[in-house]
């Protein structure tokens, strides 16, 4: 059945929702609806260019009107709509004013009505949840012409989000933003990269794989950071499930046909049918509330929300069905309300307001619901709140280095520094080209003739091949053998001609008639030869040719990129419960071809290789048991060390039989001692102001971070009041 087929069929058409992603340079739009437990997506449109803002309205009639040519004539076209925008767009939780003032245009214009917006970078973390079933752990990078967008999320958390001005190289401008995250260390070894259009994406992808990240102080990942591009369709996704999440608690989102491939549109000078509208259309007459508190009207409000105030059952009236707040929507990921937000105070939502004139019935209807209200509030701020907060403390580091032996045989022996471990290996295969930079010297050799004269009494007798030099010292060869009789009478000297060739090649063996040369190793007084025309057909020209360097280097690139490739392919064989000793027991190449010799005329090089690898994985538990067994009489008094505190830096020494011996340089922080329950107990329902008081009497406490999720505002907004809502960590403040 095709898509129409499916949707005419069903009894009722369900109430449709636009997401509008709108990005500097490109918009795409999708059309879903909310079926049951997930976000339903009709439709996906391609991506539409605009670079003025007199273009944005074009581009986002295009790709709406793309999305509605597949609607059943019985469907009515939506104009709810939720808007996907950069980081950059958004200052304090709402829209800056010059973006704003587009995105009121565009709904003017385009008779949208807006319900709210995501970022993306943000949401897209949410759809990963939604997709892998555990918390985003990524660097995730948008990339625009004139900058970048960083975001970093651990465990789903929006570590923080700094934008970098676009330079020549990717590599120095993501280096420079995650800089800036210093307190995040180590950072997620997992990129995703992004844009308005895919061309460049892989590009960058393959930039961010070859980088060495190595050597930065401020900037350390637990492992060499693997990158991956994001389809523009999944921006699309992410926006649509963010707003079926606020609208109708779904936790999924399906998209019911493949999005369209990547199309350009005209710019606006050649959309038709864009029509400006005859007067000036105020935010008053679209509904739109100004300079006024919505959640103040308690008004039932028809097909609209405001999302300025947290979440809570009586405030969710948009439309069928029913908002509810389900105190399982955590396990969801980052609360929806932290993606979902209002155009501010500038762009709300109105409804209609309740007459002054309203009977008994109408009186005791808003009693009871402003009861509901204060109950729901009341139980909603004692039971769903969560929160995690990060105690950072100063630790004591520690190294010490040991030999362990990694049995591939499943031998352990503590005692002995003998671990079982499991060996691994991976190959790959692939080429590359590059473009030579040696040169080599080409052309043609010069050739004439010469009259040579022979003053002796008696004859002589040349061979081919006879040299002649000019007078500038150039090499010239007879082409033929002749004989030349001696000079029968004083000045009457005995000649012959011959055909002579340069002995190199160049313009300069063009020499001019007259030219007189010596003639082997005869005496020139009594032996020489003059040139009866102009030397001619000389030439040479430097050409590309391959060089001993280019081979060195084309050679070293390729195995940077199979290294990646194999390392990722081990790495990825490693279960939970194992680590990935990332320094290669073996690595060789096992076959290696360039189409080209050094020395040969070309202007690309191209090289085939082959190379195999060989590590071991070692389980962790035990690992970590040996070390911390190692470290128990090192730990200072009123200390501990914790097993996430301890890393570990791999050096490959040998291989003994099945055994794999390898140095082990052991860092460790040493963290204060710390009663997480005791903890809890004296700061659960306590204001933040005041938790963070009584957190600084931690021993060893530098500063403390304090996540809330599902917060409320104004004098419910405290930790939570359930202890069991309440997550220590304890942290070491590098």
């Amino acid at each position: 059945m095709n898509l129409k087929d499916f949707l005419t069929s069903r009894e009722s058409p369900p109430e449709l929702y636009w997401s509008l992603v709108v990005e500097k340079g490109w918009v795409q739009a999708g059309i879903w609806y909310i079926n049951e437990s997930s976000a339903e997506v009709i439709n996906i449109s391609p991506s539409a260019a605009w670079e003025v803002e007199g273009e944005l309205i074009g581009a986002c009639d295009a790709v709406l009107s793309s999305c509605v040519s597949k609607l059943p004539e019985n469907y009515t076209e939506p104009s709810k709509t939720v808007f996907g925008v950069s980081s950059s767009w958004v200052k304090e939780g709402e829209i800056t004013d010059e973006y704003l003032a587009m995105i009121k245009t565009v709904c003017t214009d385009l008779s949208l009505t807006p319900v709210g917006f995501v970022v993306l970078p943000e949401a897209i973390a949410h759809l990963y949840k939604s997709e892998e079933g555990s918390p985003l752990s990524a660097v995730v990078i948008g990339l625009s012409p004139e900058e970048l967008e960083i975001s970093v999320f651990n465990l789903g958390n929006l570590i923080g989000t700094t934008s970098v001005a676009r330079s020549v190289s990717i590599i120095e401008d993501v280096t420079e933003g995650l800089s800036r995250f210093e307190g995040a260390s180590p950072l997620p070894s997992r990129m995703i990269v992004f844009d308005g259009k895919e061309g460049e994406l892989e590009e960058a992808k393959e930039e961010l794989m070859k980088a060495t990240w190595e050597g930065n102080e401020k900037m350390k990942f637990l492992h060499t950071p693997k990158a991956e591009t994001l389809e523009s369709s999944k921006k699309v996704l992410a926006t649509c499930l963010a707003g079926a999440a606020e609208i109708g608690n779904v936790t999924e989102v399906f998209s019911k046909e493949e999005p369209i491939g990547e199309e350009t549109y005209p710019p606006e000078a050649e959309i038709k049918n864009v029509v400006e509208p005859d007067e000036e259309t105020s935010a008053e007459k679209l509904g739109f509330s100004i300079n006024e508190d919505v959640t103040s009207n308690q008004s039932p409000v028809s097909g609209h929300i405001s999302l300025n105030s947290p979440i809570t059952p009586p405030v969710l009236p948009i439309a069928q069905p029913q908002q509810k707040v389900n105190p399982q929507h955590q396990k969801f990921g980052v609360g929806v309300k932290n993606l979902f937000h209002t155009f501010s105070s500038k762009f709300k939502i109105g409804g209609p307001k309740i007459s002054s004139q309203g009977n008994k019935k109408s009186l005791k209807l808003i009693l009871i619901i402003a009861v509901v209200l204060i109950v729901g509030i009341g139980a909603y701020s004692w039971f769903v709140p969560k929160a995690t907060i990060t105690i950072f403390v100063a630790p004591k580091p520690f190294q010490q280095q040991v030999s362990i032996s990694f049995n591939t045989q499943g031998v352990f022996d503590e005692s002995k520094a003998i671990l079982p471990a499991q060996i691994i290996t991976s190959q790959a295969s692939g080429d590359k080209t590059k473009s030579t930079t040696g040169a080599k010297l080409v052309g043609d050799k010069a050739t004439g003739s010469v009259q040579i004269a022979n003053g002796n009494t008696s004859s002589i007798k040349l061979a081919t091949g006879t040299v002649l030099t000019s007078t500038s010292g150039l090499k010239f060869i007879t082409n033929s053998e002749a004989s030349i009789s001696g000079q029968l009478l004083p000045g009457s000297p005995g000649t012959a001609t011959l055909e002579v060739t340069a002995g190199d090649i160049g313009a300069q063996y063009n020499l001019a008639k007259g030219e007189v040369f010596k003639v082997g190793v005869f005496e020139k007084s009594l032996v020489a030869a003059t040139s009866q025309t102009d030397f001619s057909g000389g030439s040479s020209q430097q050409i590309a040719a391959v060089s001993e360097e280019d081979q060195e280097n084309l050679e070293t690139d390729l195995k940077s990129e199979l290294s990646s490739k194999v390392i990722n392919d081990l790495e990825s064989k490693a279960s939970e419960d194992q680590l990935f000793v990332d320094d290669l027991a073996e690595f060789e190449t096992t076959s290696k071809n360039f189409d080209h010799k050094v020395g040969e005329v070309a202007e690309t090089l191209k090289l085939t290789s082959e190379i195999n690898a060989t590590t071991v994985l070692v389980d962790r538990e035990k690992l970590q048991n040996y070390v911390a067994n190692i470290l128990k009489d090192k730990i200072p008094q009123g200390h501990a060390l914790r097993n996430n505190q301890i890393k570990f830096k791999f050096t490959f020494i040998s291989k003994e039989g099945e055994n794999y011996i390898y140095t082990i340089n052991i860092s460790a922080n040493f963290l204060p001692m710390t009663n997480s329950e005791e903890i809890i107990s004296k700061i659960s329902g306590k204001s933040v102001s005041s938790a963070t008081e009584f957190l600084s009497s931690v021993p060893g406490y530098t500063r403390a971070e304090i996540a809330l999720k599902n917060k409320l505002l104004g004098p419910f907004k405290t930790l939570p009041h359930v202890k069991d809502n309440i997550t220590i960590e304890i942290a070491a403040d590098q």
